[in-house]
C-alpha cells in the first residue's frame, strides 16, 4: 500500500489539488510562496540569533544594560513571534502542494521535530524573560543562566533548521 492508500493522505491529496495545480502551473505562485517563507525565516532566524548573541553577552554587562537587553529581548520576540507565524503559513501553503512527497520525506520530519523543540524553547526563554521583568534577585540570576542555556539551543536549533531545510529542497 502506496502512501495515497492511507485515508487521511489521500483526503489531504484529494482536498489540496486545486492548490497543487495552481502551484505547479503558475511560478508566480511557487515563487511568491517559496520567498515568503524564506524570507519569513531569515527574519525569524536573524533577529533571534541577534539577540541570542546579546543574551550570551549579557552576563558581561552592567545590571542597567542587562535591564535593557531583557526589554529588547521581550520586544523583538513579538517580531520573530509574527514571522514565525507567516513562515508556518508559508510552509504548509508548500506542504500542500505536493504533499505525496513530503509525507514520506524524513528531511521534512526532522524539520518538523526541531520546530517543535525551537517552539518549546522559545517556551522557556519566554518564561525566563518574565521571571526577569517580575524578580530582581537570585531568581533573576538564574532566569539568566536559563537564557543563556536558551540562547545557545535557539542558535544551534536555527542553525539546524536552515541545514535541513537546505536537504529537504534538494532532496524533492
Amino acid at each position: 500500500m502506496g502512501v495515497e492508500g492511507i485515508v487521511l493522505v489521500r483526503d489531504l491529496i484529494g482536498v489540496t489539488g486545486p492548490w497543487r495545480s495552481l502551484f505547479d502551473r503558475s511560478s508566480a505562485v511557487e515563487m511568491s510562496v517559496v520567498g515568503t517563507h524564506v524570507l519569513s525565516m531569515l527574519v525569524a532566524g536573524g533577529l533571534a540569533i541577534s539577540h541570542d548573541r546579546g543574551s550570551l553577552r549579557a552576563s558581561r554587562w552592567t545590571e542597567t544594560i542587562r535591564e535593557h537587553h531583557a526589554r529588547e529581548l521581550h520586544a523583538v520576540h513579538r517580531v520573530v513571534v509574527v514571522a514565525l507565524a507567516i513562515c508556518v503559513a508559508s510552509g504548509i501553503a508548500l506542504f500542500a502542494s505536493d504533499i505525496k512527497t513530503y509525507v514520506v520525506s524524513v528531511p521534512f520530519w526532522i524539520k518538523m521535530a526541531l520546530i517543535v523543540l525551537l517552539f518549546g524553547n522559545a517556551m522557556v526563554m519566554t518564561t525566563n524573560e518574565a521571571t526577569l521583568r517580575l524578580q530582581s534577585d537570585g531568581a533573576a540570576s538564574l532566569a539568566w543562566s536559563r537564557i543563556r542555556a536558551s540562547s545557545i539551543a535557539s542558535i544551534l536549533l536555527w542553525g539546524s533548521i536552515v541545514l535541513v531545510s537546505i536537504v529537504l529542497s534538494l532532496s524533492k
